[in-house]
Formats: C-alpha cells, structure tokens, sequence
C-alpha cells in the first residue's frame, strides 16, 4: 500500500475510536471534567513521554540532517497557514475572525498526528514530527494568542518553552547526541505509556466532537470555508512551497500530514481561555476532524506525485 492508502486505512481505525468515545461521552461514561482531565493527561504526559522515546535512537547524521529540514519545513509550513488564515479570515472580520484565524492556522499535529505518522513512519516519523510539535507549541503560545487576541505578552512566550512537548523535545535531544540510552527495564513501562497515545487521543477527539452540535454547525458556511483553507488549500500550499527542498520522502510527508491534519484542540481552550466563541471553535474542531477522513488520504494521493 502507498502512504494515502495507509492513512486511509489507519484513519479508518482512528474514527472507530473517535466513534466509540463519541458514545462513552453521549452514554455519561465520561463527563466534560473527565473529558478535559484526560486530555491534560495525555498532553502532559503521554504525548511527551512517546516524543522522548523517539529519541531513543541510535546516533546518525542523516536523522540530524533530516531534523533541521523538517524544522524549516515547519516553520515555513506554519508561516503559509497563518498568511492564508489572516488573508481569508480578516475580510470576514466579525468576532469569531481570530478563532478563525487560529483554526486555519494550528493543526491537531499532537492527538491525531502522532498516531497517524506513527502507522505510517515509525519512530522514524515521530522523530521528524517533533519539529513540528516543538514550531506548534512555541508559535501557538505566541502568535497564536497575537492571532486569537490581537494582544501579546513575554509570559505567553516563556510559557511556550514550558509546555511538556518542548521539554520532552530538548531532554530527547540532548539524550541523543550524548548516545544516552536508557535500559530496558526503564524503557518497557516508558514505551507501554507511549503506546497509550493513539486510543486516548481518538478517544478524547470522539467526547469533544459529542460535546458540540454538529447540526448546528453543519448550518454555518464560515465553518465550511474555515475546513477549506485548512484541509485543503493550506495542506496543497505547503506542498508546493516543500517541493523545493527535495527532502527525504519521510521528512516531507510527515510535515504535510501534520500541516493537513484538523484544527487543533487548542482552539477550544484557547477560545475558552481568552474570552471568544468556545461553541464556534468547538464546532469547526469537530466538522473539520470528520472531513479530514476525506481530505487527509486526498491530499497524500496529490502529493504522492510530487514529493
């Protein structure tokens, strides 16, 4: 199978889960506390413990290589969206254009990039895919607030470099250029965690999207255009503007999932954080999680011919 193929089929899987949390939370399995305590739990803890197992890697000039281009493919990548979020969305103006903004803007590269470049790439990909988690999280927490407030502040900017990805990021590289390898009986109980990551973060996509009104939002065309410029004519952009580098082929798709991945999670508590529409992001978060089972293996058949 190609790389579209794959995503098909692990994207197929994912939202058997995300369907089965979807009913844990509409069935009071799960209530909107234990919803968002088990999403800290895994953005805390899961998600940085399966990104500093990636780094328990044997030393090789080709994975640093591969790192610092996927670093610029990140921040480039990041730079395309935000232009075209802030082109799009500040015509349309109104108070919902910074979660618009933001929407277009950040991707979910975390719950459901981690899982799909893992079916895909391996390790290999989760190596690669920190660059990108690492860009996110310092550029969320800094323009990502300029964006969804037209404010900024130097705490914002600290905080970022606090977030458990960027920590997990820098204790995973200084362990592997120092060939610090931990033993296997240490490394089993870490990588069981790591392997908590895939079903949780479906699990906790499907409670949120239960939590919103789909019918409601499926009546909004600013969600439509919103799902456009993110599932579509974003991830295409980015793949244009990557062809030049001619990386290697898991470097370059790994960015462009993540860049083609939904509107991130941290819209809804950043919109919730920072006073606007909580609902409407919530809304778009979930219609563009359910169009991206269409988007995503339509994009990486695109790009399949170029990179």
């Amino acid at each position: 199978m190609n790389s579209a193929q794959i995503i098909l089929y692990q994207i197929a899987v994912m939202f058997i889960l995300i369907i089965f949390g979807f009913f844990l939370y509409k069935k009071g399995v799960f209530s909107k506390r234990g919803c968002n305590q088990l999403s800290n739990f895994v953005l805390t803890a899961v998600c940085p413990v399966l990104i500093f197992v990636s780094f328990q890697k044997e030393f090789d000039e080709k994975l640093i290589k591969g790192l610092l281009i996927a670093l610029a493919m990140s921040l480039l990548s990041h730079i395309v969206l935000g232009v075209l979020g802030a082109a799009v969305c500040n015509k349309r103006r109104g108070e919902n254009a910074g979660v618009e903004r933001f929407a277009v803007t950040y991707s979910n590269c975390a719950f459901l990039g981690i899982p799909l470049i893992e079916a895909v790439y391996g390790t290999d990909g989760i190596f690669y895919l920190t660059a990108y988690i690492a860009m996110f999280n310092i550029l969320s927490w800094t323009h990502g607030i300029m964006t969804m407030t037209d404010k900024m502040n130097l705490k914002s900017a600290v905080n970022a470099l606090k977030a458990p990805a960027v920590i997990a990021t820098i204790a995973g590289m200084v362990f592997f250029f120092l060939q610090i390898r931990l033993p296997d009986i240490v490394m089993q109980p870490l990588n069981y965690i790591a392997s908590l990551n895939t079903p949780l973060a479906m699990l906790i996509s499907g409670m949120t999207i239960a939590r919103s009104n789909l019918k409601a939002a499926l009546k909004k065309p600013g969600i439509y255009l919103n799902c456009f410029l993110k599932l579509i004519a974003g991830p295409l952009l980015v793949m244009l503007l990557l062809i030049p580098f001619k990386a290697d082929p898991v470097v370059a798709n790994t960015i462009l999932i993540s860049a083609a991945c939904p509107t991130a999670t941290t819209t809804i508590m950043f919109a919730a954080r920072y006073g606007k529409d909580s609902v409407y992001a919530s809304e778009i978060f979930a219609v563009s999680t359910i169009a991206s089972a269409l988007t995503l293996p339509l994009v990486m058949t695109v790009a399949g011919y170029f990179l």
